[in-house]
């Protein structure tokens, strides 16, 4: 929005893939997979075959938006391969000879009434040189009659009984599994329901062989399926969908929530402790704070009132106060707690050497001489006949001889005179 009023919308880009309804939340958005497909962005298709679906030996093939097809084996049809093909309906047999049509895997059989034989029992038969024997059975004549020694999973006078095959060769198939006997190789095996394989349909399919759990999650298998046990942090089906634990805003008092794997951490905000950041923490009972320094809780946790001469969040730093320099005129500071001394250059006193010492108090200067102040000095303007640095020394004009002739000469203070 203009002023950054409305919250940005985590859908707006379509991340959920596979016709996936994006759904607004806390930690950003969340995918409404449709069926047959799951990820956090709907972007696994999953694998329908993977539960064996195909009955009876059929072989499954996986395809798009939760579909799989099934390719049968002969004799057998349904979406899952369950049903088996009712030949003698499906081609219309008629049997003939009053004979009784019967299906068998792949194909049928005519099971015809005595002295008939044929496909479709439309051969009469006579004792064994028209062959009245079925199903390989072997024809032994006798007078008037004839008797057919027949293989094994048929019985008749005929042989034309297909019996259940199963039981000569000591096959019994687990409760709901069927058995069916195979012409042409002459065996006979279980067909077992979902979920269940071996010879007699009595050992369990291990569906964790393949499954989709994620994350780390364990497989338990079941019969004809299996379920996913999530590690902490995940949920759904295959345990794909990671849990946001800062969902529930379990951190306290404006501390902030770092989701992770199973569990989420707090970082508290200052004077505060614990899991959730809800113990308030007294930290002045540490006395964190040095050189005397006084606790106080705040806000923010806790502040230091420190004594002059020390500074810092813990007044551990002791204050230079000649780091401002308060020494003048070339004096040297030396640093003190809360204080600090200058030694001042000679000719300068005060608490920071501010003062230019006068000298002329000391009254150096004689014979009414004038005193000027110098730094660390003085100087002395002499009236006339006086010399030297104080003036006293009296300056004997007769030194030059002025006197001529013989005259005496008198000295006098800034002058002379001579007696002739």
């Amino acid at each position: 929005g203009p002023f950054c009023e409305k919250p940005g919308d985590p859908c707006e880009s379509q991340p959920c893939l596979n016709e996936g309804l994006c759904q607004y939340n806390q930690s950003g958005y969340l995918c409404a997979c449709p069926s047959g497909f799951l990820g956090h962005n709907c972007e696994i298709d999953i694998n329908e075959c993977s539960s064996r679906p195909c009955q009876n030996g059929g072989t499954c093939i996986d395809l798009p938006n939760q579909n799989y097809n099934c390719r049968c084996m002969p004799g057998f049809t349904g979406k899952n391969c369950e049903e088996v093909i009712d030949y003698c309906r499906l081609l219309s047999i008629n049997c003939l000879n009053e004979g009784l049509c019967l299906n068998i895997i792949g194909g049928f059989t005519c099971l015809c009434p005595r002295d008939f034989t044929g496909e479709f029992c439309e051969v009469q038969i006579d004792n064994c040189g028209s062959n009245s024997c079925e199903n390989g059975g072997t024809c032994i004549g006798y007078e008037g009659h004839f008797k057919c020694s027949c293989p094994v999973g048929f019985e008749g006078e005929r042989c034309e009984l297909d019996i259940d095959a199963c039981l000569f060769n000591n096959i019994s198939c687990a409760p709901g599994a069927l058995c069916f006997y195979d012409e042409e190789n002459q065996q006979s095996h279980c067909v077992c329901v979902l979920g269940w394989t071996g010879k007699t349909c009595l050992e369990n399919i291990n569906e964790c062989e393949v499954n989709q759990c994620q994350h780390g999650a364990t497989c338990e298998d079941g019969i004809n399926k299996y379920s996913c046990n999530c590690v902490p942090g995940y949920e759904g089906p295959f345990c794909e969908v990671e849990i946001n634990e800062c969902s529930s805003s379990p951190c306290k008092n404006g501390a902030t929530c770092t989701d992770l794997s199973g569990h989420f951490s707090c970082h508290c905000t200052a004077g505060f402790k614990g899991e959730t950041c809800s113990v308030r923490m007294n930290e002045c009972l540490d006395r964190p704070c040095w050189n005397g320094g006084t606790c106080e809780e705040d806000i923010s946790g806790f502040k230091c009132n420190c004594p002059f001469g020390f500074s810092g969040q813990y007044c551990e730093t002791e204050m230079n106060e000649c780091d401002s320099a308060p020494c003048l005129n070339g004096a040297v500071c030396q640093n003190d707690v809360n204080s600090y001394d200058c030694f001042c250059p000679e000719g300068f006193e005060g608490l920071n050497c501010e003062i230019n010492f006068d000298e002329c108090t000391y009254g150096f200067c004689k014979s009414n001489s004038t005193c000027l102040d110098l730094v660390a000095d003085y100087s002395c303007v002499c009236p006339p006949g006086f010399t030297d640095k104080n003036c006293s020394t009296d300056i004997d004009e007769c030194s030059f001889k002025p006197c001529k002739n013989g005259g005496h000469c008198h000295d006098l203070i800034g002058e002379y005179y001579c007696s002739c």
